[in-house]
């Protein structure tokens, strides 16, 4: 159970996100709101939720070379999907701050945060509700009207939602040639695992 420590890890990654550029710490903001329906709705931790949908996108703001920077600093060998398209280190890079810096140890609040743009199979309940608030909050929803259906599923079904999420967005990358990170084909595959009764649990 979360106590103490979370409640703190809230406050201190809080405190991170009043410094982001407005536009993102509106996004935040709308994803703390988003994380914290959703918990309610499946019995998720909602402290561990708010806790990594404040730190989610600390690093999100950054360009491609302070990114590559910043996973120097902190010792993060970028994979190839992450040199092609340094963006996907936002969540490992703000998640190993984090912990080496700010004295988060919640190993849940710090897995949501590292897997939000890509998931991974297995993910726990903390890291999909944040993965789904991020992607399905009402902003997103409304600049891209196709989600709607998936943010609705989302209310019932969480892994499905994740499994069409997925879905749409490999889909839409392949179309436009853009680099996809083998996690997230891994999660997809998971995830149809789950949703199929195909391959256990994760």
């Amino acid at each position: 159970m979360p106590g103490a420590d979370t409640t703190a890890a809230v406050e201190t990654l809080r405190a991170r996100a009043a410094e982001l550029p407005d536009w993102l710490r509106a996004h935040t903001g709308r994803v703390v709101a988003e994380g914290r329906r959703l918990a309610q709705l499946h019995e998720t931790d909602p402290l561990r939720v708010q806790a990594a949908a404040w730190g989610h996108d600390l690093y999100r703001h950054l360009d491609d070379e302070a990114l590559l920077c910043a996973a120097r600093d902190l010792a993060i060998a970028p994979d190839a999907a992450e040199r092609a398209e340094p963006i996907l280190l936002h969540g490992p890079l703000a998640a190993a701050r984090a912990r080496r810096a700010w004295g988060v140890g919640d190993a849940e609040v710090l897995d949501a945060i590292r897997v939000h743009t890509t998931g991974r199979p297995g993910m726990g309940p903390v890291a999909l509700t944040l993965f789904l608030a991020d992607k399905l909050e009402p902003a997103k929803v409304a600049a891209d009207p196709g989600l709607a259906g998936i943010r609705v599923l989302a209310e019932r079904d969480p892994i499905a939602a994740l499994l069409a999420f997925l879905d749409r967005r490999i889909m839409h990358y392949v179309s436009a040639g853009r680099v996809l990170h083998p996690l997230a084909l891994e999660t997809r595959n998971w995830a149809l695992a789950q949703v199929t009764g195909d391959g256990g649990g994760g």
